[in-house]
Formats: structure tokens, C-alpha cells, sequence
């Protein structure tokens, strides 16, 4: 950056767009508002051409009709602000500063609060050193973030929510992933999907991001239902000893006496019930909408 004043001014210049936005962020930590990334344009050769960095609370939310009766209506933080820096890569190589408003439209951020405003929260290295200690170990993200949270002198301090921790290491588990049990399933439902068209799979994760249940069906078991479906068995004794998982087929018999497996019955909802209170799996709901014709 060329230019040490802490706020923006016509012809200040950067050279690259990662020192435009940190200055830019600067600013806005000085006076309490969160910022965010909105306009780029680039040449022919990949350069920022010019780049233009706002308030978060530039814009409006368009209206979702999907999210009309829902529970919980998430709060609307985006009312039109047009705080804004604006940046044009010139001759020279460097950003230059070419449009810039101060004003905004809402009340910043009380200043004790200010370093918990999304663009200024940050898991810190030393704090990712832990985490990924605490990961290798086995420890629940909750225990973590509470001993991050001790260390830190209360959760307010830790510098980032929960959410952005949850975040972090649902990211490091993705990178870290290895082929295993869990990819060699994904791997055969991909590749079942690919071949036959009207094989369904569904994964359900926990809140740590872990597998906590997986529902399939195929295209044959539909056929059979058809056919063979006036009696069926559905058991849930088997359990196996490494994951402790409920494993629930529901089986008929054919015309040779021979076991089939069903995944097609109004019935499995009615005995899904005891299996999990009075909530209803996504992917139940998906079997009723799509596969069962009652």
C-alpha cells in the first residue's frame, strides 16, 4: 500500500487486491462496521481490473417464498447501504482508489462488540493448533471451543462464533479425508446412481459432521414391490459391533420363496415412528413424496 492514512481517500493506490481489502478492513474495524468483497471485474490475463469493496449490509435479500412459513425467519441484515471503496488497476500496475463513500444508512456497531463482526473474526494459528490437536484426539468440537473459551477468559474473547469453528474443522475433515469405510460407500451409491437411474441415496450428518445415517434404494427392490409386496418384514435387531448402527432391511419373499429386499412401503413410516420419536426423516419424507402411490 502506498499511503499510511487509516481512511480512504481519492487516489490512494495498493498494489494488489489482497492489501486493498485488508486496508479497507482496517477502516471499517476503526469505526465499526463489517465489510465484504462485492464487485470484480479482471482482464484477459486474470488481473483485477477493478474491485469494489462495501458495507455487509449493502444490498437487499430478495423475497424466497420457500421460506414464508418456516419456524424461524433468519433476520434481515442486508437494508441497501451504500458505504463502499472502489479500486481501478492502472498503467502502473497498482490499484488506485477512484470511488469512495463514507455514509451509511444504519446505526455501526457498538465498539466492545466490534471484533466479533464477520469480516474481523478470525481463528487465530495458535487456536487452529489446538483444534486440530483436539481433533486428532477425539475431543468434541463443544469441549473445545469451551476450553478455547476458558483460555480466553470467556467465549466472547475466543474472536470467532461457533458456527466459524464448526466451519473450520468440517473443512479440515473434508481435506483430510482418506478413502475409507465411508468413502468406499459414497463411491458405490455414486456409482449404483450412475447406472441405474432410479437408485436414491441419502446421507445424514451429525453436528459433527460425522455420518450419522444413510438410507438407499434401488430400482429392483421398487420392481419387486410390485409383485412380491403384500407381505413384508421389517427388523431392526440386526446391529453390527463396529459402528453401532441399526440396520434396517425390509425384506419379502417371491414367488420362489426367495428373499427380497423392499425399500417401497407406507408401512416403514408407521414402524420408523419408535425408532425415532415423533420426527420423520428426511429421506422418509422423500420415499412418501416420490416412491409410495398411497
Amino acid at each position: 500500500m502506498i499511503g499510511k492514512s487509516e481512511v480512504p481517500c481519492m487516489g490512494m493506490k495498493f498494489d494488489g487486491d489482497d492489501s486493498a481489502y485488508e486496508f479497507y478492513k482496517a477502516y471499517a474495524h476503526s469505526i465499526d462496521f463489517s465489510v465484504k468483497k462485492r464487485y470484480i471485474k479482471r482482464t484477459k490475463v486474470g488481473e483485477v481490473k477493478r474491485r469494489t469493496f462495501c458495507c455487509s449490509k449493502e444490498g437487499k435479500k430478495g423475497f424466497d417464498k420457500r421460506r414464508k412459513n418456516v419456524a424461524f425467519q433468519r433476520p434481515i441484515t442486508r437494508i441497501g447501504c451504500k458505504a463502499q471503496m472502489t479500486c481501478l488497476l492502472k498503467k502502473d500496475g497498482l490499484l488506485e482508489i477512484v470511488s469512495f463513500e463514507a455514509n451509511h444508512n444504519h446505526e455501526l456497531a457498538p465498539t466492545p462488540m466490534k471484533h466479533m463482526l464477520r469480516s474481523n473474526r478470525k481463528i487465530s494459528s495458535a487456536q487452529k493448533a489446538i483444534a486440530n490437536d483436539a481433533e486428532r484426539a477425539g475431543l468434541p468440537i463443544k469441549a473445545t471451543i469451551d476450553l478455547l473459551a476458558i483460555q480466553n477468559g470467556g467465549r466472547q474473547n475466543n474472536g470467532f462464533l461457533d458456527s466459524d469453528y464448526k466451519n473450520y474443522i468440517a473443512a479440515q475433515r473434508r481435506a483430510a479425508m482418506i478413502k475409507g469405510d465411508g468413502q468406499a460407500i459414497m463411491d458405490y451409491f455414486r456409482k449404483a446412481q450412475s447406472e441405474d437411474p432410479s437408485f436414491f441415496y441419502s446421507v445424514q450428518l451429525d453436528d459433527d459432521d460425522f455420518v450419522l445415517n444413510m438410507f438407499w434404494a434401488d430400482g429392483r427392490s421398487i420392481i419387486d414391490y410390485k409383485y412380491f409386496g403384500d407381505v413384508l418384514c421389517f427388523d431392526t435387531t440386526y446391529r453390527t459391533n463396529e459402528y453401532g448402527r441399526p440396520f434396517a432391511p425390509f425384506v419379502g419373499v417371491n414367488h420362489l420363496k426367495q428373499t427380497i429386499i423392499f425399500e417401497r412401503h407406507y408401512f416403514m413410516t408407521k414402524q420408523y415412528h419408535p425408532l425415532s420419536g415423533c420426527l420423520k426423516h428426511f429421506w422418509v419424507q422423500w420415499l412418501e413424496n416420490n416412491l409410495i402411490p398411497y
